[in-house]
């Protein structure tokens, strides 16, 4: 892009955000909607380490050192174990409308409408729908999830959205 080009767009972006501003409106460009409530998986990169720490273990010990492939295979586990770890963390998404959260299977997003019960603990937050068989739970120990952050968060979703919610008299009367 020239510099003429770059400084009509932020001419334009400018006057459009004052305008915005004045309706009520979010500026252009602006991050709206709901920040992701991230935990780590370390579960299923163990197992995966694990596999490739086995693999080296047992490697057979060739003179002629044509074991490349074999030596390849157990740097690419624990990659995978390392992208797992690191890079691909689970995540919970409240929206004013939506829960949204990772599966192995990709994402998976559910309104407000197909949620027919949240279930809220110390440990781990369960969130059930009402297809009758899809249950999500968030928990402590799996997934390493901030629980108290997850639950206020369920629990303001659910209040806005007249969803049921138990646990929550347990966690209370612990507490008192």
């Amino acid at each position: 892009m020239s510099r003429k080009w770059e400084r009509m767009v932020e001419k334009n972006s400018k006057r459009m955000n004052q305008v915005r501003a004045k309706s009520g409106q979010a500026p252009i460009g602006s991050q709206e909607g709901p920040t992701p409530i991230r935990g780590r998986s370390w579960l299923f990169p163990l197992a995966l380490a694990s596999a490739g720490l086995l693999f080296g273990l047992t490697m057979p010990a060739s003179a002629t050192g044509d074991n490349t492939l074999y030596q390849i295979t157990v740097g690419l586990y624990l990659l995978l174990a390392f992208f797992h770890f690191v890079i691909r963390r689970p995540y919970l998404k409240v929206g004013k409308q939506e829960l949204s959260w990772r599966t192995y299977a990709g994402d998976r997003v559910a309104k407000a409408g197909d949620v027919a019960e949240i279930r809220i603990g110390e440990r781990r937050s369960t969130v059930v729908l009402k297809d009758g068989k899809t249950k999500r739970t968030f928990s402590k120990l799996y997934h390493l999830y901030p629980m108290q952050r997850v639950n206020a968060e369920l629990s303001q979703f659910a209040a806005v959205h007249q969803i049921p919610l138990t646990g929550e008299e347990k966690e209370t009367s612990k507490a008192t």
